[in-house]
């Protein structure tokens, strides 16, 4: 499946998600309190299925996947029938019309909490957080932030794969200030790096905001220690064992497994002399790569690498519902501070994300599989449940203004006000999406 075609599917599956369950929020609440539903409907337009249940209630799939609505008897909409009437949403009091409406956003966050739940539960392995390279001229050059490091904590927080790490250094960005990052080199202890990160923003050239950063994340990659040794290879004849470290092939300095490995690959049929750490002794081992099968024929001795390259994440059924809690807060804060900072002008908005960079990540994630993919999901959720509360009218927190309004003055908002912030907030939205879109585009074209 071609690229496009992932990121058309991944966002279909993604958006039907997360519209039905942002919407059986409202209906399932509005049904507890006693509010009819005339219609639950999943995207926009005319029906192309629909199937009514026993109180009447038309459940449909429209052809337009931009979002979904749930109607509901309302006087304001519509005539009502006479028994209808107790059950019309513009008669509950004020407090039913509250909860109907947070029930939305809440049932994106309560999606979110789980899925980082289920995910927790499953066990999942996770890349180590591993900077390979250092820029010069950046923040992290400045600070002698050390290339081919596993990065343990970021600003005090604990951080365990590459995405945590890249979220725990966002959470920072505009900031004025310094970042303490605990590292730990390869064989080398633990060491703190502070960049001076007052001055980092997106750059105007490039849009890699890591690369203006000064670090590049990538493979985790251990020093040249052998944890696997294959029968009948050409290490077990040469007598390499489990636990020694290679130090060097033909004289030349091998401190990575990349390095040995790129040596080795490269000299198929060759005879290497390799210095070999063993029990605190060096040993030299004459070794000659045998070539492997297929086009590239490149040299393989037949090692392991005695190194763990990444972290695992298990936790048991109540514990993983706390630690999904616990992200879905996180990703709320995130949130928060991001519009904080693109209030202030810290952050440029050129970074806001419209429906093609959420379509592409959904397209990378469904093709990455169901972990990604899921995790993915999760904080698209509460992304939608957060935009939703903000008090634009047209989304739910608009209607939240309104209610919050109504029980303070003790008395509805009048009906020209809704109608003019209601126009005010069409127009806002589809300026954000439009500017959305924008930068969407532009940086498809980089």
């Amino acid at each position: 499946m071609t690229t496009a075609l992932w990121s058309i599917f991944g966002l279909l599956i993604l958006l039907g998600i997360l519209v039905t369950f942002h919407e059986w929020g409202h209906y399932w609440v509005a049904k507890k309190l006693g509010v009819k539903a005339l219609r639950f409907s999943v995207g926009f337009g005319k029906p192309i299925w629909s199937r009514y249940n026993k109180h009447g209630t038309e459940f449909c799939v429209a052809p337009i996947p931009l979002g979904g609505y749930v109607k509901f008897v309302d006087e304001r909409e519509g005539e009502v029938s006479q028994e209808d009437l107790p059950y019309a949403f513009n008669r509950q009091p004020v407090w039913k019309r509250i909860l109907i409406v947070l029930a939305g956003p809440m049932a994106n966050f309560l999606l979110a909490i789980l899925i980082y739940a289920f995910v927790f539960m499953l066990g999942i392995a996770v890349i180590k957080p591993f900077v390979t390279d250092v820029y010069p001229n950046t923040p992290a050059a400045d600070a002698n932030f050390p290339a081919k490091s596993e990065v343990l904590e970021v600003g005090g927080e604990s951080v365990k794969s590459t995405q945590d790490t890249l979220f725990a250094f966002l959470d920072h960005i505009g900031d004025d200030t310094q970042l303490d990052v605990l590292v730990k080199p390869v064989g080398q202890e633990p060491q703190t790096v502070t960049l001076n990160i007052s001055e980092w923003q997106e750059p105007e050239e490039q849009r890699d905001l890591f690369r203006a950063l000064g670090v590049d994340f990538g493979a985790y990659d251990g020093p040249a220690l052998i944890g696997v040794v294959a029968e009948d290879m050409p290490a077990a004849k040469a007598g390499l064992k489990q636990g020694d470290t290679i130090l060097s092939i033909d004289g030349v300095a091998t401190p990575y497994w990349s390095t040995m490995g790129a040596i080795i690959e490269q000299s198929a049929d060759k005879p290497l002399e390799l210095e070999v750490l063993r029990d605190q002794e060096t040993v030299s081992v004459r070794i000659t790569p045998e070539r492997r099968g297929g086009s590239d024929g490149a040299g393989v001795i037949g090692i392991g690498a005695g190194f763990q390259s990444f972290n695992t994440i298990d936790y048991g059924f109540f514990e993983a519902i706390g630690k999904g809690s616990e992200e879905t807060w996180q990703m709320v804060e995130r949130i928060t501070s991001f519009l904080g900072k693109l209030v202030t002008g810290k952050l440029s908005v050129k970074n806001i994300g419209g429906p093609v960079g959420i379509a592409q990540g959904a397209g990378q994630t469904a093709e990455a599989g169901m972990v990604a993919f899921l995790l993915y999901l999760a904080m698209i959720s509460v992304n939608l449940g957060f935009v939703n509360l903000l008090p634009i009218p047209m989304l739910d927190g608009g209607h939240l203004m309104y209610y919050l309004a109504e029980l303070v003055r003790g008395k509805p908002v009048s009906e020209r006000i809704m109608e003019l912030g209601m126009r005010v907030g069409i127009i806002l939205l589809l300026t954000l999406m439009a500017v959305a879109l924008f930068f969407d585009i532009d940086r498809l074209n980089q």
